[in-house]
């Protein structure tokens, strides 16, 4: 994994003023002329409470924050982008220097004569820098302190920090500006993708006084323990023979290491590591002993078998696993595919060896990735403290394409060795307790994508049978300060899209950050359609809602949490 304004509010395209901070702009064009070199973009710091809940913990830490005001004029709105959970820093050249094509925090900015911000999450950073209240290792990025240090990650402690900054922001270069920059005086815009669009929703029922709207994109409201569904989405988007491949490759697999003899787990073993450790073209593997595949878990079986679909969350089926799928069903383009599946049409054994042949010929390691061990051990601690999401296989579902070897205890277990203080079973009625699915604040607007993975447990999902209340997305902009029907959400479904499509367009492709997985995220490699549509639907909404900002219109909620 692993996430936005005056009394009297005119809209109009203001004359540009550049104050500084002021970073280098590439707005719509597309190729890239805006840095993309972290360094040339030095975080500004704001301190912020280690323990929002204690008034006699005095306790400070230096939160990043990055901002460009070159299209702010006196009056208008801030406009809060939130990283969420992973180093902010590498994001900040494509979301407010806008290196490789427009972001919605900055075209937003541009339309309203606003501030862009981009806020970094407390716990994440990198292995030298960063948000953090506690130290952290060098090398594995951990917090000193243990559960003393970790405690301060919760839903609570996470949310108050944005509200402290918004109420106390003071960016240098801008002082005389200080006054109309506070939450009191103009209207803070909350824009998110993933777990940050799940903030931006629940600041909006939290702490509507501060945050005046917010667009979340792909953010799944609902925490849930149990997430088998995720890989529902990647199954329902696939073309049906590769399905039901897939599908009776994983039970064959499954009924191997549960029932098969000693020499066939092995040999399964054996032929999936060999599988994983090839290349393309027939590219044989480093020499290993059978020794090291038979010391494969059952779970590193199964985790194995899901290699074609590491990167469908933003891809999609077309762009990521679609290839791996026209090898296993042409039988490595030596014959054409059936309609139905291999194993139908031949056997099952057909199927596995082909299916091996696809999981060679693939060639995943070529894919870039830089690793994010701080981002990687905080928002594992978010999950197995609070969010869940443990995305198991599912023996009971027809179409199951995830090995019931990942489990829901295997979840747990790799928690508890993580953190052995960490509770037994999530805590998802913290999130919850903002409305879930059920969440229904004002000025607020949902997108998704059509197959996203985390729609499944968004307002916007079709997952009746694990109880979704099945709501409905329209586009009707609806009036300042008033939340749609209960039945209904704002916002738009992206047809055959995936996760967090929106929050920018990718236009330069050739940029070599986004030939890195690790910066895909908040785009759309696919298309740059949601992009527009989304920022112009919300944009339109502002229209409606920011004059009402004066009279108080949208700035309450629950008192009861």
């Amino acid at each position: 994994m692993l996430l936005f304004l005056l009394p009297v509010f005119s809209v109009f395209i203001r004359e540009v003023t550049a104050f500084y901070p002021r970073l280098p702009l590439n707005g719509g064009l597309t190729k890239r002329q805006a840095s993309i070199n972290t360094s040339d973009y030095p975080a500004l710091t704001a301190s912020l409470p280690v323990d929002h809940f204690n008034a006699t913990d005095t306790r400070q830490f230096s939160n990043r924050y990055w901002i460009n005001s070159t299209y702010y004029s006196p009056g208008g709105p801030v406009f809060y982008f939130d990283s969420g959970e992973q180093n902010a820093h590498p994001l900040v050249p494509y979301f407010l220097a806008e290196a490789a094509g427009p972001s919605s925090v900055m075209t937003l900015a541009r339309r309203f004569g606003g501030i862009a911000v981009l806020f970094e999450h407390r716990f994440y950073g990198d292995l030298t820098e960063g948000s953090f209240p506690f130290p952290v290792n060098s090398t594995t990025g951990r917090a000193d302190g243990g559960y003393e240090a970790y405690k301060y990650l919760n839903t609570e402690q996470a949310l108050s920090d944005p509200v402290y900054f918004a109420n106390n922001f003071q960016p240098p270069g801008l002082e005389q500006y200080w006054p109309a920059l506070s939450s009191n005086a103009t209207p803070w815009v909350w824009l998110g993708g993933s777990y940050p669009g799940v903030r931006g929703t629940h600041l909006r029922v939290r702490n509507p006084e501060t945050f005046y709207a917010t667009w979340a994109s792909s953010a799944p409201t609902e925490a849930a323990v149990d997430m088998w569904v995720y890989y529902a989405q990647a199954e329902r988007s696939m073309t049906r023979n590769c399905s039901a491949d897939y599908t009776a490759v994983t039970n064959y697999v499954d009924a191997v290491l549960a029932n098969g003899t000693a020499a066939q787990v092995s040999d399964l073993k054996y032929d999936v590591y060999k599988a994983i450790l090839s290349g393309p073209g027939g590219q044989a593997p480093e020499p290993f002993n059978r020794t090291d595949s038979d010391s494969l878990s059952n779970q590193n079986v199964g985790n194995y078998l899901l290699t074609p679909l590491s990167f469908y969350q933003y891809y999609g089926f077309n762009r990521s696993v679609l290839p791996f799928c026209n090898i296993l069903e042409t039988q490595n383009y030596t014959a054409p595919a059936p309609s139905s599946s291999l194993t139908s049409t031949y056997d099952i054994s057909t199927a596995w060896s082909v299916f091996l042949t696809g999981l060679a010929q693939i060639d995943y390691d070529s894919i870039p990735y830089t690793d994010d061990p701080v981002g990687g051990i905080s928002w594992t601690w978010q999950y197995c403290s609070e969010y869940g999401y443990y995305q198991r296989g599912n023996p009971d579902h027809p179409h199951t394409i995830q090995s019931r070897y990942i489990s829901l205890e295997t979840f747990q277990r790799s928690c508890n060795r993580t953190f052995p203080f960490a509770p037994p079973t999530p805590n998802v009625a913290a999130p919850n307790k903002y409305g879930g699915w059920n969440i229904n604040p004002s000025n607020t607007m949902f997108t998704s994508g059509e197959f996203d993975p985390w729609r499944t447990y968004s307002p916007a999902s079709t997952e009746s049978e694990l109880g979704a209340p099945l709501r409905q997305t329209v586009q009707d902009i609806p009036e300042c300060g008033v939340a749609p029907p209960q039945d209904q959400i704002f916002g738009m479904i992206h047809q055959g899209m995936v996760h967090v499509s929106d929050m920018r367009a990718l236009l330069n492709t050739s940029d070599v950050n986004h030939q890195n997985f690790s910066t895909v995220g908040f785009s759309s490699p696919i298309s740059t359609e949601p992009f527009y549509a989304g920022v112009e639907l919300f944009g339109n909404a502002l229209e409606k809602w920011l004059p009402c900002f004066g009279n108080g219109t949208g700035r309450t909620g629950r008192s009861d949490l």
